[in-house]
């Protein structure tokens, strides 16, 4: 029995919202200080700004706290924001994501894990200012939801592709696709952009107020007009708005505020999902009403609103993201619906289980602001003499019976409501055939083959059924006025679920048509489950998607003496009347009896067994639309309608005959009392009460009673309790002589009902005797009305936690109203002995139970002084441990740690009682009080399946009063059954064979045949194996390996050739292929009492645990005659069974002294505890009472501290078997607790799973992957061999043969050690596949481990990676491993930018031509120490010639694959970040006046860079596929790398389109290298290089005048000098001319 957390679903818990942002990418801003902030619920956090890059890299974790109800929780919106910082205004949103809570809750674990989200603009009133870009960039993040009830939050994945991805820097690429990493919903279709537009028309409400209603969705708030002063507001107002669907943000929420006291307060409010509304198409609802009601007491109605949402697809591929709204005109709703007058009629019968202590009673009925009149009637208490006082009353109405009415107006959906109606129906089909189907199971437990034949009736059944409701159009029906958009989604998506359901079920009979016999029942066991599921899935989508047109909760109320007693909530629609059309029978719970359970008014329970019942109501309810009235009267034949709202049942009554038949009891321990106290069971039914006698003080009670309620008349005929089965109610009580009775919980159980004439028919026996001629068919159709009915378990639960299950049934069966019949009600009968038919079959089992002894004994409970001893219980056997020794700090062992007995169980697993275990004090000589008790549940988990024991009776008697029965075990089977317990196989490919004859082991002798299996895996890597390729050992250490067993093959083929280990991705304890490491001894937890909270789950005091091994083994004697049950029959067994079993008891006894090394590796996720930054980390160890704290070597502000520390500490078990290990935050006043894990050496150290020291894969000597074991693989073989009592192991050649099977080598990197280690290796680490073994050894591993606090139990806080090794105190143990951490290696990387080409132009000269200063800067850890070249003055063509070194010291550790940083942090702290080794390249325009302009930018990943290209014509962006290479084992690369551009509007487009590219060579020197070979910066000395070539013109013009007149003015205006020389000298030539020729005329002489 398990707690059932569904109940309480609605309590507040503790969340933890666990938020990782690693990186963004394409952000489109390539200079300026990016950071991101999260914001939640009034909280916001923010990551430390990055510089200059578009793909800011942040590696920050976030958790935010909430204590809150599940539902308030998944109402919040994560919103994500980068951000560039300003330092003059107010910093600029870059671009946002909004993620709901609901989307992650939804998602497998809880969780996303390093999923890309979209950038969107940020959500505005306005436009935003850059609403031009078009790309705002991809966010990757981790995102989990942690709860106290969710299992913890696995961001490791457990996958073989991706064993761990811890705080590495992934080498798994795959993470950096972002198209297969965005992140969306489970089922996402096609995103596309949606205009959503919601109009609300107008309301009802209760109260007369003013009304205003607010949309919020992702980051919109919009609101309507106010309606002051009204009941029935009118609003007519839309608001719209844009967002993409799928998306991750989806939940729209509808807050009704209304303005109070001067306020305006939330006086209802209505969550809508997106998806949920969407079915396949796009989102759609209404025009609908919505019923509100109070969000405080969700009894009381508030009102309904008219809305309606609507959806259209725009065009554009992003939203652009404003909020508007208007007024529209009002809606006339006749065109979707008519409204009718219904009449809601409810006629209560009688009533019983009241519990109340007032004599009268009131009961009406209320749906929406409607209510009924109000019935009133006396209580009586049920007559009869009782153990313990009954405060349950009851009642019964006189005929004429008088019922509560009142009229509603509705909207008539009746048409709509079809398809709900026929979902319903099939499911209770299917649940009706299913159960009977396990009747028949029961009745016919091992003929598989009739029952695989009426499980292929039943499937055929359904089949049938459900084609009928198609061919009948159940799907699509025609709805008279029009149908809303929702409605048509809903047919289609309704119709193609049900079109697809005859494949199903087709696949299903096919399933069961061709399997083979000896799977048959696996193959039925897959059926049920399969149609189980289906039976849910058809049973959610009649309830879900009922958003529209619903109709408001029909509440039923009950009170009693003035004060309520409870309310039963209701679906109105189930309880509608329906015309009958075309003779089809349309079936609802219209005026059908029934009986109504009344749960207190104070339950907020959310399961529907949760013990709160305070009443049930036998009665009939109807809802009938008022015009046809005279139609519902008329088709009710069972019932007739004296005057109005009076009734008489035709025929008026019925004798009953009722048997109650109560078997046993599983009690969960610690209810309510300390100790075990007797316990007797309470029926109630109608008038009626009765109780079984009490059983002695038992978690398991046994009372085999039958209960007869003799002559119980009821009103009606029996067909009125045929169909809807009434239910009895059962109170289950602890007596104590000295206390009054305590009553520990309520349930109720459904009647199997059988008529007269079914009573005579329907007998177990009967159809057992015409087997010969019956087909299994016939069988099943009689097991409807079996009498007497099958047992079945039926749960008692007080406060919504189940406190025990009752085996048990009951018939009602209809008696002949003859005429001597007296109608007098008869004292109910108790009889002992339930009948044959249903008794359980009995068999008997041996039961040995080895004492291991008590565990973690808390102080408190260790007060009282005095030996104690264990008591174990099952059925009717008892078994005690011997009394106790001495306490050893927090242990007990006791003297006689071994009992068996013989008992009694029946044939019927399902019907097996629970084990019980009982912590007993011996105060005095005789006298026993019981401190705690606990529950065993699945008692058939430990049943021997393969072993048989035979009892003999000894001929000697011996003295004592008890019969001794000796019991002899072949040995044969012993060997085979021993360790059968837990047993995991799993199945590699290579099977080893078992040596077939003398021939064979002839040839293997002599080497003539190798192992044909054997080294299949070693082959594989075979050709690999390179010389060349083995690089230096030397350099490795324990952290290569370690790290190498993150990768995955496919990554790097070269890690292949280094050792690796396992990464659990949770604790060793939790691995199921080591049976849990609870093969030795189950742990059980002792529980001294429970105690209850008001909200919110019960708290069990567990004061110890007790460890006991347990067999169940078949018994071959005779049953034992004990037909009363009593349990008079017990043989418990002095000595052991068996040698071996003798040996195991010495070894309980003795003390054993250890050595425990632990190394811890490192921490994942540690919850920051400082307010600002994160935690500084360090481990503290507690052992046996020592304490090891290791503060001095804090790792500073680290989210993923990386520890590498190792301890050693003694222990002496049984004592010391608890290991805890704290993890605390280093503070300078006060050290916070992060969390802690309790590891249990005592389970690692006798599990035979040999968790002391892990295998290594391969065996070596020397070197980073030594054996550090004491003992050599052959000698860990032969003692295991020894302890199985198997011949020793035999090697032939290169092959090893142990256990019949041969085994070759598998070794693939040490090849050169010893064959005989390297065999014995490969049989420990396939010592599953050997039949004397079957299970596995564990590997060398690093386990990962929960970290909790005490104040938040199971809420994660973070993981810590490590192992444990123990080793006995008295024997040598090897060296521990050194597991340091390797610092981060010094290196030097020189960058020489070479040539420029492609480069976009950022100015124009004074002639207008385009041409740029260029000048290329770069950094590597801090840009505030970045480096430039000289700049390349006037390139025109974009190109420009460098030849200039930049030189970057870096601190690289290539395990991690980061970068380390380290920078001051206050005084004396200096604090670490860890980052890709990316080097930043940008090219930028120099100008003088303006701000320098941006053109280009690279950015190199040293560790993985795609190959550059070797010529400037191959040049071109990166293809998504190219080859990468990493430049620390490179050493140098030299080519051309493409640039990414600056993508600025404004430019024009032809300049965008330029393919800028740049030529650079990288070399990476390790310290050592650089001093050797010193390198200056620029072109200077040492390594000088030469200046570039330029053209003439690239030089400085404002330094230079004469040169820039001579190459930049003389050039362009020399052909103008010329010009103007060449026409001033013709000119001065004609001036000159023409200013001489007066004169040369006046000279010439006058002839």
């Amino acid at each position: 029995m398990s707690y059932m957390e569904e109940c309480f679903a609605g309590a507040a818990q503790e969340f933890l919202i666990c938020i990782t942002v690693h990186k963004a990418t394409k952000v489109g801003v390539p200079n300026g200080e990016l950071y991101v902030r999260v914001s939640l619920d009034k909280m916001t956090k923010s990551t430390k700004s990055y510089p200059n890059t578009e793909n800011p890299f942040f590696n920050e974790y976030f958790v935010f706290e909430f204590h809150c109800t599940l539902t308030e929780l998944l109402r919040l919106t994560i919103l994500f924001e980068l951000k560039k910082h300003m330092t003059y205004k107010k910093n600029v949103v870059i671009g946002e994501l909004l993620v709901d809570l609901h989307s992650v809750w939804n998602q497998p674990n809880h969780g996303y894990f390093k999923k890309w989200g979209h950038l969107e603009a940020p959500i505005s009133e306005n436009h935003p200012v850059d609403s031009t870009q078009e790309s705002h960039g991809y966010l990757q993040l981790d995102l989990a939801i942690v709860s106290q009830h969710s299992s913890t939050v696995n961001i490791l994945k457990s996958e073989d592709k991706d064993t761990q991805n811890l705080n590495k820097w992934t080498v798994d690429h795959d993470y950096d696709d972002i198209e297969k990493n965005l992140l969306t919903n489970v089922n996402a279709l096609a995103q596309s952009n949606i205009r959503y537009y919601i109009a609300f028309y107008r309301g009802y409400f209760v109260r007369q107020g003013s009304y205003m209603i607010q949309v919020s969705f992702a980051g919109f708030n919009g609101k309507t007009p106010v309606a002051r002063n009204t009941t029935t507001p009118v609003w007519n107002h839309e608001i719209n708005f844009a967002w993409m669907y799928p998306s991750v943000a989806q939940r729209l929420m509808i807050l009704i505020m209304a303005y109070e006291h001067l306020l305006w307060k939330c006086v209802a409010e209505f969550e809508l999902s997106l998806e949920e509304i969407a079915f396949n198409g796009v989102p759609a609802l209404g025009p609908t009403y919505l019923h509100l009601y109070d969000p405080i007491n969700p009894m009381i109605y508030v009102g309904r609103l008219l809305m309606e949402l609507r959806s259209e697809t725009l065009m554009e591929p992003q939203p652009n993201h404003n909020l508007s709204s208007k007024t529209v005109p009002g809606l006339d709703e006749t065109r979707f619906w008519h409204d009718d007058i219904f009449l809601v009629e409810f006629l209560p019968v009688m009533g019983y289980h009241i519990q109340t202590p007032a004599t009268t009673y009131k009961i009406s009925a209320r749906l929406a602001e409607h209510s009924s009149n109000i019935l009133e009637g006396h209580l009586k208490t049920p007559s009869g003499r009782f153990r313990s006082a009954i405060h349950s009353k009851t009642f019964r109405r006189e005929i004429p019976l008088r019922s509560c009415m009142f009229r509603v107006r509705l909207p008539d959906n009746r048409a709509k409501y079809e398809s709900d109606f026929f979902m319903l129906d099939i499911a209770n089909y299917m649940r009706s055939e299913l159960e009977i189907f396990k009747v028949f199971q029961l009745k016919h437990p091992l003929q598989e083959e009739e029952q695989a034949k009426c499980l292929k009736a039943i499937v055929g059944s359904i089949l049938t059924k459900v084609k009928e409701g198609l061919d009948a159009h159940r799907f699509d029906h025609e709805v008279h006025p029009q149908r809303t958009t929702w409605d048509i989604s809903r047919q289609l998506y309704l119709l193609d679920y049900f079109a697809n359901m005859p494949h199903e079920l087709g696949h299903l009979k096919q399933k069961l048509r061709t399997c083979f016999l000896e799977h048959l029942d696996a193959s039925i066991v897959d059926v049920v489950n399969e149609l189980q599921r289906l039976v849910a899935e058809i049973g959610a989508l009649s309830g879900m998607a009922r958003l529209q047109d619903e109709w408001p909760e029909l509440v039923l109320f009950l009170s009693a003496g003035g004060k309520d007693v409870g309310v039963c909530r209701l679906n109105a629609k189930l309880f509608l009347h329906l015309q009958k059309q075309d003779s089809e029978e349309e079936e609802t719970l219209s005026w059908r009896l029934k009986s109504f359970p009344f749960k207190s008014t104070s339950c907020t329970h959310t399961c529907p067994n949760c013990g709160c019942t305070t009443a049930i109501v036998l009665g009939c309810l109807s809802i009938v639309v008022e015009r046809e009235r005279k139609d519902f009267l008329s088709s009710v034949n069972e019932w007739t309608s004296i005057e109005p709202m009076m009734w008489q049942p035709n025929p008026g009554k019925t004798l009953f005959l009722c048997h109650v038949y109560i078997h046993q009891a599983k009690v969960r321990p610690g209810g309510e009392t300390k100790t075990i106290s007797d316990s007797h069971v309470r029926i109630l039914f109608a008038e009626q009460a009765a109780e079984t006698y009490t059983s002695p003080g038992s978690l398991s009670p046994i009372w085999n009673a039958v209960i007869t309620f003799n002559s119980l008349t009821l009103p009606g005929g029996v067909n009125l309790y045929v169909k809807n089965p009434p239910l009895i109610a059962l109170e289950f009580y602890n007596t104590e002589s000295t206390l009054p009775d305590d009553l520990v919980g309520n349930g109720n159980l459904t009647v199997s009902v059988i008529s007269e004439d079914w009573a005579t028919d329907s007998n177990w026996e009967d159809s057992g005797g015409f087997r010969c001629f019956k087909n299994p068919i016939h069988k099943l159709q009689r097991l409807k009305h079996l009498t007497p009915p099958p047992l079945k378990w039926v749960p008692v639960s007080r406060k919504g936690t189940v406190q025990a299950e009752f085996l048990m049934s009951a018939e009602l069966i209809e008696m002949s109203m003859g005429p001597g019949v007296q109608d007098v009600a008869k004292e109910p009968l108790l009889a002992t002995g339930i009948p044959v038919a249903i008794r359980p079959n009995m068999q008997n089992f041996i039961l040995e139970v080895f004492f291991v002894g008590l565990r973690n004994y808390s102080k408190g409970s260790m007060s009282s002084a005095g030996k104690r001893k264990i008591k174990v219980m099952m059925g009717d056997l008892v078994l005690a441990s011997g009394p106790s020794t001495l306490r050893v700090r927090n242990s007990i062992n006791f003297l006689v740690p071994f009992c068996s007995g013989v008992v009694s169980l029946p044939d019927q697993q399902e019907y097996w009682p629970a084990i019980i275990a009982t912590d007993v004090l011996m105060s005095g000589f005789s006298s026993e009080s019981t401190l705690g008790a606990a529950l065993i549940p699945n008692s058939f988990s430990f049943l021997q399946r393969d072993r048989t024991i035979k009892c003999v009776q000894k001929k000697k008697q011996p003295a004592s009063s008890n019969v001794s029965t000796a019991v002899s075990v072949d040995e044969d089977d012993e060997e085979e059954g021993e360790d059968t317990e837990l047993e995991w196989e799993e199945v590699e490919d290579t099977q080893p064979t078992r040596i077939s004859s003398w021939w064979m082991r002839f040839l293997y002798t002599f080497g003539l045949r190798p192992a044909p299996h054997a080294n299949r895996r070693a082959l594989l890597y075979q050709h690999d194996l390179d010389d060349s390729d083995l690089i230096e050992e030397r350099e490795f250490t324990w952290w290569t390996k370690f790290y190498n067993s993150m990768y995955w093959s496919a990554a790097e083929m070269s890690q292949e050739h280094k050792h690796r280990l396992v990464i659990y991705p949770d604790e060793l304890e939790k691995q199921p292929q080591f049976g849990y490491l609870q093969d030795w001894a189950v742990p059980v937890q002792l529980i001294h009492g429970v105690k209850f909270k008001k909200q919110g789950p019960p708290k069990e005091d567990i004061y110890a645990t007790l460890k006991l091994q347990l067999k169940l083994t078949p018994c071959q004697c005779s049953v034992l005659q004990d037909p009363g049950g009593g349990g008079d029959m017990v043989h418990p067994f002095p000595s052991p069974l068996n040698p071996r079993n003798q040996a195991i008891i010495q070894t309980l006894g003795e003390t054993i002294k250890l050595t425990v090394r632990v190394y811890i590796v490192q921490g994942v996720q540690m919850r920051p505890r400082d307010l600002r930054g994160d935690s500084d980390c360090y481990v503290k160890l507690m052992l046996g009472g020592k304490t090891v704290s290791d503060r001095a070597n804090y790792s500073p502000n680290q989210s993923n501290p990386v520890f590498g520390r190792f301890f050693e500490m003694e222990a002496t078990l049984p004592g010391d078997n608890i290991l805890q290990i704290i993890v605390h935050d280093q503070d300078k006043f006060r050290d916070d607790v992060i969390g802690q894990t309790s590891i249990d050496l005592e389970d690692r150290w006798r599990s035979r799973h040999r968790a002391t020291v892990g295998l290594a894969n391969e065996y070596t000597k020397s070197g980073y992957n030594h054996w550090h074991d004491f003992k050599l693989p052959s000698e860990i073989l032969v003692n295991i061999c020894q302890m199985r009592g198997i011949q020793p192991p035999y090697y032939y050649g290169n092959v090893i043969e142990v256990d019949g099977m041969l085994f070759g080598d598998q070794a693939v990197i040490s090849k050169d050690e010893e064959l005989q280690e390297r065999l014995s290796l490969a049989v420990l680490k396939n010592l599953d596949k050997l039949p004397s073994f079957g299970y596995q050894l564990v590997p060398e591993h690093v386990e990962t481990r929960s970290l909790c606090r005490e104040d938040y139990p199971n809420v994660e806080q973070g993981k810590l990676q490590l192992w444990v090794e123990l080793f006995e105190a008295n024997v040598y143990a090897p060296n521990p491993i050194d597991i340091t951490p390797v610092p981060p290696a010094d290196f030097e990387v020189r960058v020489v930018v070479k040539n420029l080409r492609g480069i976009q132009s950022g100015d124009k000269n004074i002639f207008g031509k385009l041409m740029s200063d260029i000048y290329v800067i770069g950094w590597c850890e801090d840009e505030d120490k970045r480096q430039s070249t000289d700049i390349h003055y006037r390139s025109f063509a974009g190109d420009a010639a460098f030849n200039w070194r930049m030189v970057f010291g870096m601190k690289y550790s290539p395990n991690e694959d980061l970068m380390v940083i380290r920078r001051k942090a206050g005084l004396l702290e200096e604090i670490e970040f860890k980052r890709p080794p990316v080097i930043y390249l940008q090219v930028w325009d120099k100008d003088v006046i303006t701000r320098d302009e941006y053109l280009a930018a690279l950015e190199l990943n040293l560790s993985n860079m795609a190959l550059p290209y070797a010529s400037v014509h191959q040049c071109r962006p990166y293809p998504p596929k190219r080859k990468r290479i990493n430049l620390f084992k490179r050493k140098a690369i030299y080519g051309w790398f493409p640039l990414q551009n600056n993508t600025d509007p404004s430019l024009p487009s032809q300049a965008k389109m330029q393919n800028a590219k740049m030529q650079l060579q990288i070399e990476v020197c390790s310290e050592v290298e650089a001093a050797n070979r010193p390198a200056g910066r620029g072109q200077d000395p040492p390594m000088a290089l030469e200046a570039p070539y330029r053209p003439d013109t690239s030089f400085n013009p404002l330094t230079h005048p004469c040169k820039s007149f001579r190459h930049i003015l003389w050039p362009v205006i020399r052909k103008y000098v010329m010009w103007t020389i060449f026409v001033l000298l013709i000119i001065l030539g004609l001036v000159v001319f023409f200013s001489d020729l007066p004169g040369k005329l006046m000279g010439i002489p006058l002839e």
